[in-house]
């Protein structure tokens, strides 16, 4: 399946805009720090914009293959259930 490099961005941006207007813990931060801060919401959506778009650029580039082989699977099953067995 052949996917242009535009819609796919129009497709991060959405996914990312979802995530961006739902009530959780990056909203609740943005509101608290702004009270003192007002360059806190700037800095706030930097460093979120840090994290995210390395991982689109890496989705994009491929990482997808690599993450759903069935090696890789099978890691990710046993480490998860040790951490929820761990955590109880």
């Amino acid at each position: 399946m052949e996917t242009s490099f535009g819609l796919f961005l129009l497709s991060a941006a959405a996914i990312s805009l979802t995530g961006v207007m739902l009530p959780g813990p990056m909203t609740a931060v943005t509101i608290a720090k702004s009270y003192s801060d007002k360059n806190a919401g700037a800095r706030i959506a930097v460093g979120h914009a840090v994290i995210e778009l390395p991982l689109i650029v890496i989705i994009y580039l491929g990482f997808g293959y690599f993450i759903f082989s069935a090696q890789v699977v099978k890691v990710i099953y046993i480490v998860g259930g040790l951490a929820l067995f761990y955590l109880g």
